[in-house]
């Protein structure tokens, strides 16, 4: 059924809306390879956009014709542990999976995406609260409906299994964009069962999925509320925040309803050109409370092969970043130094979920409520010094200093590394 959906949209919306195409367009083929290899390991914060790759070889053949884009990304690598967001098999001492691997049909109104591809929500810089890059790219059916400064999205995500219950994310969202203001929101909901799969109703942009959980009509799931905002008050000034509510109570008439709320937060600030025109600084704050992300039924936790699919540090958390980069030789040459503080609470998604509230101890009367983050608290403190120098076919190296203090129950442990990253590209592209 799946599939014929999918042909019945790419057939219907290539038939409507590609009148006026230019049918003597010529068509690329573009081929790159790309070797991996970088030198940190254990590190919390990310600070590099390739700070979630493994060391490896990264294949990508990407073929555009018309309105119409395939693209297939395969890695590998010699150690398993750089292959973990993919799978555990070898095969002739490789260890790898397919990264990559999609069709896509766009025009001004409507945008398809069929197969496994990354996908991103949301202004942090290098996280975000409801969906991130951190997971690997998902299987998906994508539908987006654009009109002028408006967008309509639609998502069914097919996650892995875990023990007998077979997994899937189904999300939408609406949102609205000029020069000055970027506005976001979005509903998602993960459903988990040995006998659970696709429903429909969460794939309707068009209604509200809320009254659906309230009102059962298929199984439970995990839902989520997430909202975001970004106004750019200048060339130079902008200012963004994330908002993402998985559970809020509203009632107090239960011991249930004493449940700590389930939220994450995020604001940033960035200011560019100052001190010299090319320079970026910017501030980013987040905050995620324990078990967001999270319920009861394991199956239901917000994950990916094993990697949120939200913020990549989980939840029971806050941290502050700053970073500072200054590009120099036509941008060619950045340093640059990122700044981390986080506290770092007892809990995670690795840790069940619990029902404290519940206890025989805790009443109506005496409520119930807990420290953020849950102890005993992690203080970590993490400084990168480094500099980028980018040359020919998207290739770059990064080497630099990275320096940790880690601080839990009055015991400090310091830690000093030099830090290496290497990116080498080949690409080609052949035009017909």
């Amino acid at each position: 059924m799946i599939r014929s959906v999918i042909i019945i949209i790419l057939w219907t919306t290539n038939l409507v809306f590609s009148q006026g195409v230019d049918s003597s367009q010529a068509g690329s083929l573009f081929l790159k390879a790309s070797l991996i290899y970088n030198t940190i390991e254990n590190k919390l914060h990310v600070s590099h956009p390739s700070d979630i790759y493994g060391n490896g070889l990264l294949t990508t053949s990407t073929f555009i014709f018309k309105n119409y884009k395939i693209v297939n990304s395969m890695f590998g690598s010699l150690n398993e542990a750089d292959a973990i967001r993919g799978n555990d098999a070898k095969f002739a001492g490789i260890y790898g999976y397919t990264h990559l691997a999609f069709v896509e049909y766009s025009n001004k109104f409507i945008d398809v995406i069929y197969g496994r591809s990354f996908l991103v929500l949301g202004n942090g810089k290098f996280g975000n609260l409801f969906i991130s890059n951190f997971s690997r790219p998902f299987d998906q059916l994508q539908v987006k409906y654009k009109y002028r400064s408006f967008a309509l999205r639609s998502n069914m995500i097919q996650l892995e299994s875990i023990d007998s219950s077979k997994r899937y994310l189904s999300l939408h969202t609406i949102g609205y964009k000029n020069k000055k203001l970027e506005v976001l929101a979005g509903e998602s909901v993960l459903l988990a069962g040995e006998n659970r799969s696709f429903e429909l109703q969460y794939f309707n942009p068009l209604i509200f999925w809320l009254p659906e959980q309230v009102n059962q009509s298929t199984g439970s799931g995990n839902s989520m509320l997430f909202g975001s905002i970004k106004y750019t008050h200048s060339s130079s000034l902008s200012f963004w925040g994330e908002l993402l509510i998985d559970d809020y109570q509203i009632n107090n008439e239960s011991k249930g309803d004493l449940e700590p709320n389930e939220i994450g937060l995020l604001l940033g600030i960035e200011k560019t050109e100052w001190p010299l025109t090319s320079s970026d600084l910017w501030l980013e704050y987040t905050r995620i409370t324990n078990r967001t992300y999270q319920t009861p039924d394991v199956s239901e936790t917000y994950t990916h092969r094993g990697f949120p699919i939200g913020h990549y540090l989980g939840n029971d958390f806050d941290m502050f970043q700053l970073y500072y980069s200054q590009e120099n030789m036509n941008g060619k040459l950045k340093p640059y130094i990122s700044l981390a503080y986080l506290r770092d609470g007892a809990n995670g998604l690795d840790t069940p979920f619990d029902t404290p509230w519940e206890d025989s101890t805790v009443t109506m009367v005496t409520g119930y409520s807990e420290p953020f983050p849950t102890g005993p608290i992690t203080y970590v403190t993490e400084m990168e010094l480094a500099v980028d120098y980018k040359f020919r076919n998207d290739s770059f190296i990064n080497a630099g200093l990275f320096y940790r203090r880690k601080t839990l129950q009055g015991k400090t442990v310091d830690e000093f590394s030099i830090i290496l990253r290497l990116w080498l590209s080949l690409n080609k592209t052949f035009n017909y």
